[in-house]
């Protein structure tokens, strides 16, 4: 079955000052690098943005909230209703190291669930998570009722929530890294040191396989 990945591109980045998913990792934009690990696990990509015409580079579909100013669960309705596919992954625009692994987990789980939202340490992540296309009328629903958290949202759906031990016994990754998000210049700084070091470890084990 074919499916989408949806790029949650259309906050503020109030706190950050900036435009975040336009900060720069590894000589890319942040937005550019989680498109790239996307196009891997998933047939299709789409960005939910207000400000279309920051993404224009990227080529991508790109479609708009219709409700305004309202947080991530608009952009999870506005992408749900514009993606063609049924199973979709939800990912926000502020979190660089996404796992492909984790990701095509989480779209196998929409076989049998409507959503499937991993949870780490205790802590829901709505926003590194599969959805079927027929959550879309809970969704309404909520923004209708002006229920604007996910947490919310998600007590009306079928939903697996998939925790540190499944993971483990899967040989998924349950890492934290997986999960950071930038809100802010120090968290910005701090994934800034973080990719540094991925980007070395990865040098290293080509340098290994060319020696």
């Amino acid at each position: 079955m074919k499916t989408t990945a949806i790029i949650l591109a259309g906050g503020k980045s109030s706190r950050m000052g900036t435009n975040k998913a336009l900060l720069t990792l590894n000589g890319k934009t942040v937005i550019e690098g989680i498109a790239e690990s996307l196009e891997k696990t998933a047939d299709e990509l789409l960005i939910v943005t207000n400000t279309p015409d920051d993404y224009k580079f990227l080529h991508l579909p790109m479609t708009e909230d219709k409700w305004k100013g309202m947080g991530p669960l608009a952009g999870i309705e506005a992408g749900l209703s514009a993606s063609k596919t049924e199973h979709n992954l939800i990912v926000a625009c502020d979190m660089p190291f996404i796992s492909v692994d984790l990701g095509t987990y989480l779209l196998s789980c929409l076989e049998d669930y409507q959503a499937a939202v991993p949870e780490i340490s205790g802590r829901l992540h709505p926003l590194f998570a599969a959805y079927r296309k027929d959550v879309k009328g809970a969704v309404t629903k909520a923004l209708d009722e002006n229920q604007l958290r996910i947490r919310h949202f998600l007590h009306s759906i079928h939903v697996k929530i998939v925790k540190n031990d499944l993971l483990e016994s899967l040989g998924l990754p349950d890492e934290e890294i997986y999960f950071f998000n930038m809100n802010d210049r120090n968290e910005y700084e701090k994934a800034f040191t973080m990719s540094k070091r991925i980007g070395s470890e990865i040098d290293e084990v080509f340098s290994g396989e060319n020696s």
